[in-house]
C-alpha cells in the first residue's frame, strides 16, 4: 500500500512527505504480518493487493492518524465505504474523519485507497468538528466482520458506515439485523434509537454481476445491517431474534 497526498483540494498547511506503506497479509490466517513505513520515491514502493478478509483497518488507522496531524484522542469517524470484488479483493476504501491538530485547529480528513493499494489523503481546516466516536471503535470491529457467514462465497460486497442521530428504527422483517462483537454476529429482531448522540449503522450490500449481449451488469442488494455493542448501548430498544423466528 502506498500513501501520497491528494492533488484535489490541496491544503498548503498540510503538505506531507511521501509515505510508502507496505502491508503484508497472510490470507489463510487473515492476520497482519508486516507494517512498514518507507520514506522513498514511489518507484521503490511495494504494492500489495488488499483483501477484505483479514483487512487490517486498525493497523492502517495508526498510520493515517499520524500523517493526518489529527490528535488521536480527538478523532471522530464521519463515514466509511468499502467495496470488494467477489474474490474479496479490495476495489475501494474511502473514509472521512474529524479531529483537532496539536495547535487546536479543527480538521476534516479524507482517505482513499485504490485497487492497487495506493493511498491518497488530504485534510482541510473547518470551523467545527462533528460529534462522533473514535474510528478505532468501528474499524476494529469492521475488519473482523464474518463476510462469508453473512453473504456466502464468491459474492462482491459493499460496506457502508454512516453516523446517524435522532429517532430511527430497524426491523429484521425488512432486512436482517445483527449485533457485531469481535467477529461474532448475533441475530436481532428490532433496534430503535431516540438520541442526539451519534450512532453508526454498518450496512452490507451484496454485488452480483452478469453478462448479457456483451455487456456486464451488476445487481446490488442490501443484505443486512450490523451494530456494534458500543452503539447498541445507545439504543432505546434492542430485541434479540428468537430461535423460532430465525
Amino acid at each position: 500500500m502506498r500513501c501520497e497526498t491528494m492533488s484535489e483540494d490541496p491544503s498548503p498547511k498540510k503538505k506531507r512527505p511521501l509515505i510508502v506503506l507496505a502491508v503484508s497479509i497472510v490470507f489463510a490466517a487473515g492476520a497482519l504480518s508486516t507494517l512498514l513505513l518507507i520514506y522513498e520515491p514511489p518507484s521503490t514502493a511495494v504494492s500489495i493487493r488488499q483483501n477484505i478478509h483479514g483487512l487490517p483497518l486498525s493497523e492502517v488507522w495508526a498510520v493515517l492518524e499520524e500523517q493526518s496531524g489529527v490528535e488521536n484522542a480527538t478523532a471522530a469517524l464521519g463515514r466509511l465505504r468499502l467495496v470488494a470484488a467477489d474474490d474479496g479483493s479490495l476495489e475501494l476504501l474511502y473514509m472521512e474523519f474529524y479531529g483537532d491538530d496539536e495547535d487546536g485547529q479543527h480538521l476534516w480528513c479524507r482517505v482513499r485507497v485504490s485497487p492497487v493499494g495506493v493511498v491518497t489523503w488530504d485534510s482541510q481546516t473547518i470551523d467545527k468538528v462533528a460529534a462522533g466516536d473514535h474510528p478505532l471503535l468501528l474499524l476494529s470491529e469492521i475488519e473482523r466482520i464474518p463476510y462469508r457467514e453473512l453473504i456466502g462465497e464468491n459474492v462482491g460486497v459493499i460496506v457502508d458506515v454512516d453516523a446517524n442521530a435522532g429517532d430511527l428504527g430497524y426491523y429484521a422483517r425488512y432486512k436482517p439485523l445483527f449485533a457485531l462483537h469481535q467477529g461474532e454476529v448475533t441475530p436481532l429482531e428490532r433496534v430503535a434509537f431516540s438520541t442526539d448522540e451519534p450512532f453508526y449503522n454498518i450496512a452490507l450490500f451484496c454485488r452480483r454481476g452478469s453478462v448479457s449481449d456483451g455487456y456486464t451488469t451488476e445487481e446490488t442488494t442490501h443484505c443486512c445491517t450490523l451494530f456494534t455493542l458500543h452503539d447498541l448501548a445507545k439504543a432505546e430498544i434492542v430485541e434479540n431474534r428468537s430461535a423460532e423466528a430465525a
